[in-house]
């Protein structure tokens, strides 16, 4: 069997999750001169459980390839690839136990004494560091897998970059490293290719966990997350002794966020297999769902609030910071380097509780008032740990404001927030109907429906195109602006009736909103204007988001329990941060 050279190049650039796909798919699908599969299907199933868990079973996996690496240089003189990719027919036990005991295999100076169950390494860089005095033994059994992550690597990495890595331990000729120095080497490399497209190794950690308390419950399947299984998932894993605890669960807010993911990602993973049994293909090498690459999505959904905070249209104030921070666990939040720097937002986002790819699911409106009250809480809490305040006096303080009201509180916030923006749309429909600036027609029809909008223009043809069209032609953009601009400066000339009411509602807006891109001196600038024309859109977006989230909190906030939900919280905080005993206060 030849070498396949197309193994032999890196990944595209781009990292995603398919690079990882295609790495395996091609050791996992090449086959023998006769139609058999190089690499068995349970050792390849195997090596697809080590890149994904990237726990321990990997770096051992990696400290034995090394050895194995070494063995096979010194029995292809000096090439493992010749050892690997010729003198072998497939990876089988048998075939590397053929191989490495005839006579010719190894030099005269053994590296590794062979029997019939597998190969010991004698050499003092074979050996392990905490262990010198014992040999390394490696099965014939375990053979077949190891060479099968080796090739793996070549093609994620490419052969010469791997080949440069192995060359210190390559035989025949003495080692120049220690085998377990090399190891830490290989597996650095293969982290730094694999966090990039699947998440940091503490992300697969948490997808594990997740999916072992999804598994204790019933079924892994996203119907098995719900508002319930949110709270008793972070009471069990922030309670949990610390030799058990996951980096990154201690916050409420972050356990739900990856819950809310994990879900998507097995609505997501389940879809794409309905796809491939709709077009008559069997399963393949799909991935284990990762919460944290979001690459399944093959149209992202992006928040509105995204949209209002990146340049250009960030120049105007749409939102005080205390409103954008109402929001961020419903549509994410600009991070602290964008809060510094207006022209990083968008690199410095911060995701909603849904991540950036969905909108939020109604379905968990509960779980985001609990992330809105006792995550709140648990932020201020943790903020005065950090200056050092008692443990106790700190609990107490962060949750001395949450009352019976604190649910319908917040869903009134809301509601607050979503006022204030239909206050600014009609401030920003004035501006930008004294522009005479095409977007204003877009605002008009969403305030008054195609009524306003012919109540304006008259039978100009402005119902057909969209402000961010190109195709207007100057003579009928000309006649939409000299009638947006007449009808604002007299909304008395338009005749009674709901669009001059709007009309003299725009015109109090904009004494009502005195906020940076509303204030009269703004609209002498240029680039002010053109931030209100190119964020109509996404601030009505917004009001829609908000309007949603109203329709569901407005019945159901009033229902929920906060003083059960404060005995759950306060239960947990005082375990975390005082190391009281915990008392489950979660319901059975």
């Amino acid at each position: 069997m030849t070498l396949d050279r197309k193994s032999t190049a890196p990944m595209a650039a781009q990292p995603g999750i398919q690079d990882v796909a295609e790495a395996l798919a091609i050791t996992a699908e090449r086959e023998t001169p006769d139609g058999a599969l190089w690499c068995p299907p349970y050792d390849g199933a195997v090596l697809r459980r080590w890149i994904i868990d990237r726990g321990s079973g990997l770096g051992g996996g990696i400290r034995r390839l090394i050895r194995l690496a070494r063995l096979m240089s010194a029995a292809g003189g000096g090439d493992y690839s010749r050892f690997l990719y010729v003198q072998l027919p497939a990876l089988r036990p048998n075939h590397f136990r053929h191989e490495l005991s005839i006579d010719v295999a190894l030099p005269s100076e053994p590296i590794a004494a062979v029997s019939d169950t597998g190969v010991v390494f004698h050499e003092p860089a074979m050996a392990l560091q905490r262990r010198q005095e014992d040999g390394f033994a490696i099965d014939f059994t375990q053979m077949p897998r190891l060479a099968a992550l080796l090739d793996s690597l070549h093609n994620s990495h490419g052969f010469a970059a791997v080949v440069d890595i192995l060359q210190p331990i390559l035989g025949p000729d003495p080692c120049t490293a220690h085998a377990d120095d090399v190891a830490r080497a290989l597996h650095a490399a293969l982290n730094a290719w694999l966090t990039p497209r699947l998440g940091s190794t503490n992300h697969a950690y948490q997808a594990q966990r997740i999916r072992a308390f999804l598994a204790e419950r019933g079924r892994v399947v996203p119907d098995a997350i719900d508002d319930d299984a949110i709270l008793r998932f972070w009471v069990a894993i922030s309670t949990s002794p610390t030799d058990e605890a996951v980096d990154g669960f201690r916050l409420y807010r972050s356990a739900a966020s990856a819950l809310l993911c994990y879900r998507q990602a097995l609505i997501d993973a389940g879809t794409a297999k309905q796809l491939e049994a709709s077009f008559g293909k069997e399963p393949g090498w799909e991935l284990d769902v990762d919460f944290a690459s979001g690459q399944w999505t093959s149209e992202p959904w992006q928040s509105p609030l995204q949209t209002l905070m990146s340049p250009p249209v960030n120049r105007i104030k749409w939102l005080t910071k205390k409103e954008q921070a109402r929001l961020s666990n419903l549509l994410g939040a600009p991070g602290r380097e964008a809060q510094q720097d207006s022209d990083s937002a968008e690199a410095a986002w911060k995701s909603g509780l849904a991540g950036d790819n969905n909108p939020f699911d109604l379905a968990f409106w509960l779980t985001l008032l609990r992330a809105d009250v006792f995550g709140g809480a648990q932020a201020s809490l943790v903020a005065r740990l950090r200056k050092h305040a008692p443990a106790a006096a700190a609990i107490a303080e962060a949750m001395q404001p949450i009352d019976e009201n604190a649910y319908t509180a917040c869903a009134a916030g809301y509601a607050a927030v979503a006022a204030q923006l239909r206050i600014e749309c009609l401030a920003a429909l004035a501006v930008l109907m004294e522009e005479g600036a095409l977007e204003a027609v877009f605002l008009l029809r969403q305030f008054g429906g195609a009524e306003a909008v012919a109540d304006i223009v008259g039978s100009l043809d402005a119902a057909s195109f969209a402000p961010e069209h190109d195709d207007v032609s100057p003579q009928l953009r000309e006649a939409i602006a000299s009638a947006l601009k007449t009808a604002i400066a007299a909304p008395n000339g338009v005749p009674p009736g709901s669009t001059r009411q709007i009309l003299l509602a725009a015109r109090a807006a904009t004494a009502d909103v005195n906020r940076m891109g509303f204030r009269r001196e703004d609209r002498a600038d240029a680039g002010m204007l053109a931030a209100l024309q190119s964020g109509a859109a996404a601030v009505l977006d917004l009001i829609g988001e908000l309007d949603r989230l109203d329709a569901v909190l407005a019945p159901k906030a009033a229902a929920a329990s906060v003083p059960e939900d404060r005995d759950i919280f306060l239960s947990a905080f005082e375990h975390i941060y005082s190391g009281a005993p915990h008392r489950n206060a979660v319901r059975p």
